[in-house]
């Protein structure tokens, strides 16, 4: 969205898996099958009233065979490093922008 790379390693980080784990007020990681990942975005204020527009929303039969085949299950915490810095608010304030 913004034409550039996210600048993982600037911030301390080695995956856009790790950055995401250190936002679980912004977003949450479901686990697949096979090892894939899906990242679901999570509401704020200003976001909720668009969540609960989306969810009400009617699923075609084909979406919703989607959905069963990958529900969004809790996975296991990431390996913490002991060098990680914390997110910067401002970064963090942008990713959500773009998430939301």
């Amino acid at each position: 969205m913004i034409g550039k790379p996210l600048p993982l390693r600037d911030l301390g980080f080695q995956s856009t898996l790790e950055l995401m784990a250190k936002m679980p007020e912004v977003v949450r990681i479901c686990s697949g099958e096979k090892g894939t990942f899906t990242l679901k975005a999570i509401a704020d204020e200003t976001t909720k009233g668009i969540a609960n527009l989306v969810a009400r929303q009617k699923k075609s039969v084909k979406s919703r065979k989607n959905v069963a085949a990958f529900p969004c299950r809790k996975t296991r915490s990431l390996p913490r490093k002991a060098n990680v810095p914390v997110l910067p608010v401002t970064v963090k304030a942008e990713l959500q922008d773009l998430l939301s």
